[in-house]
């Protein structure tokens, strides 16, 4: 059989070596709880998690990856970094405001060291100025 062979944005990475296909699947499994409970949980990240299940499921199992990124919740983020590698404009404001909120709590029920006050903004803004210099989807 003759033809182009896929682009490299349309194939799938390979499947990892059989003897770390487990040690990815029980990887993709946990990160996928965790990015699940990090949807519920205030201080637990969702996103990182979760791209980091796709990243695991994609190359150990990858009819179950194809399954996470069905779930309502995140499906379609998940999708949009895949397919796109970038996040909606919409998810960056939530991003934002769930960032700030919780860095305002953070703040207000910490210590008021200058030192600890410092720290938490300064990591605020490095998440902030990440988050906002991923390509957007339109």
């Amino acid at each position: 059989m003759t033809g182009s062979p896929p682009s490299s944005n349309d194939a799938e990475p390979p499947l990892v070596a059989w003897w770390w296909r487990g040690i990815y699947i029980v990887l993709g499994v946990l990160f996928v709880g965790l990015g699940i409970a990090g949807a519920y949980l205030p201080l637990v990240p969702t996103t990182p998690f979760l791209l980091l299940a796709s990243y695991f499921l994609t190359r150990s199992w990858p009819a179950l990856d194809r399954r996470v990124q069905r779930i309502p919740i995140f499906g379609r983020y998940l999708r949009d970094w895949n397919e796109h590698h970038g996040v909606r404009r919409e998810v960056k404001w939530l991003a934002t405001a769930v960032c700030l909120t919780t860095a305002m709590a953070g703040g207000w029920l910490a210590s008021e060291s200058l030192l600890s006050q410092s720290l938490l903004w300064g990591l605020v803004l490095i998440g902030l100025i990440v988050v906002w210099r991923l390509p957007t989807v339109r």
